[in-house]
Formats: C-alpha cells, sequence, structure tokens
C-alpha cells in the first residue's frame, strides 16, 4: 500500500446530468482522484461499492498501515479535489496519521464521520 490510500464510495451521491448522466458522484470523485494521483507514489486510490453512509454522500477513507483511519463524508468532486490529495499528503506524513488541525481542509474538518485506530500489527 502507499503511503496513504483514498477509498471512495463510487455508488455515492446523485447522478448528474448532461455527458455525465447516470454517472454517480462517487464514480466522478473516485475517476478524478484516480487521474490527479498518477505520479503520486504516496497516495493509493481504491473504489468501495458502499460504506453504508449514505445521508452524507460523496463518502471516503483515508487509511494507511500502523495509523488511525478516517472516514470523511459530503466531500464535492467539483470543488473538493485539490483539498483532498493535501489531506492525504497529511495523513501519509503523520506519523500516527492524525493530521495536524491547521492541514485539514474544510471539507475534512466539518465531514468526519468518525476515527479509527490502527489495527494492531
Amino acid at each position: 500500500m502507499a503511503g496513504v490510500c483514498l477509498r471512495v464510495c463510487v455508488l455515492c451521491g446523485e447522478t448528474t446530468g448532461g455527458d455525465l448522466e447516470g454517472i454517480p458522484a462517487g464514480r466522478r470523485l473516485y475517476e478524478a482522484l484516480l487521474a490527479a494521483s498518477t505520479g503520486l507514489p504516496d497516495i493509493e486510490v481504491a473504489p468501495v461499492d458502499c460504506f453504508a453512509v449514505c445521508d452524507r454522500p460523496v463518502t471516503l477513507a483515508f487509511q494507511a498501515p500502523g495509523k488511525w483511519s478516517y472516514l470523511v463524508g459530503g466531500a464535492d468532486p467539483d470543488r473538493d479535489l485539490a483539498d483532498i490529495l493535501a489531506a492525504a499528503r497529511a495523513v501519509a506524513a503523520s506519523p500516527h496519521g492524525i493530521p495536524a488541525m491547521d492541514d485539514r481542509p474544510p471539507f475534512f474538518r466539518k465531514g468526519v464521520i468518525g476515527r479509527l485506530p490502527p489495527v494492531p500489527l
């Protein structure tokens, strides 16, 4: 696994109209993160079919071996891409997976659903 894995619910959120008809917002976010993280070896992006947090779409998780994990909801695929990558870098850089408050963008601060302790190695 990379420094941090971003797991994105690809079924989350309403579908959009126009050229993107039928594509859930979570799928759009996953694809945008996949493209934007190319060349970033410390960030892995993986799809998840459902986090069961349907009242907080779009939901994603920040996970890293031996570190705390975060589940964050309410991400906007059209506005939060750069902030999601910045938060992922902050989680990866933190020795315990808990980024400093100054390194948590607004979507992260207001969207945290839960924080899970590291799985014992």
